[in-house]
């Protein structure tokens, strides 16, 4: 669990306190309804489906555990543009494991084509039905990824609906 200096702040069921200097983003996507589905789907996310079936590919060489995510693990996230494997490197920062609510967030780091943070929690409501809820704070990332900002926020569009669809049951 995190010490509280998350941007996105994982755990708390809503993010109250939104952090000036970054666009911020949260958004729940229905993936079904009842507690095997809510099982399945937190056991896929935190194996990093919701990014490998998203278009991405992880890497976590040298972690004991390297398909499970953990706070402290320093993943690359890469993401496919056809044959070219684009570097997104970051640092799990939280880990969520509540009766009810599952996931993570990790924080960016240099070279990443942002800076900030991303949450992805898988959660159970009351009635039975199961979101993945989506929270992420960024800002433009350093050097040259400044001058692509615009096609980068593009393309947190296009990644956020295919995370939307990515633990469907």
């Amino acid at each position: 669990m995190s010490d509280g200096t998350t941007l996105t702040q994982p755990w708390r069921t809503q993010w109250v306190d939104r952090p000036a200097g970054y666009r911020c983003y949260e958004a729940a996507h229905p993936v079904g309804r009842g507690d095997d589905v809510f099982e399945r789907a937190a056991e896929e996310l935190l194996t990093w489906q919701v990014k490998t079936r998203s278009g991405f590919d992880v890497v976590t060489d040298g972690e004991p555990d390297p398909a499970r995510v953990a706070v402290g693990q320093h993943p690359t996230i890469r993401v496919r543009l056809g044959p070219f494997r684009l570097p997104e490197p970051a640092r799990v920062i939280a880990v969520v494991d509540e009766e009810s609510r599952r996931g993570f967030t990790y924080a960016t780091e240099p070279g990443h084509p942002v800076t900030g943070e991303e949450t992805f929690l898988v959660v159970k409501a009351p009635d039975g039905r199961v979101f993945l809820v989506l929270r992420s704070a960024s800002a433009p990332g350093l050097g040259i990824w400044r001058f692509a900002d615009p096609l980068v926020r593009l393309a947190q569009i296009v990644y956020r609906r295919r995370y939307a669809r990515a633990l469907r049951a």
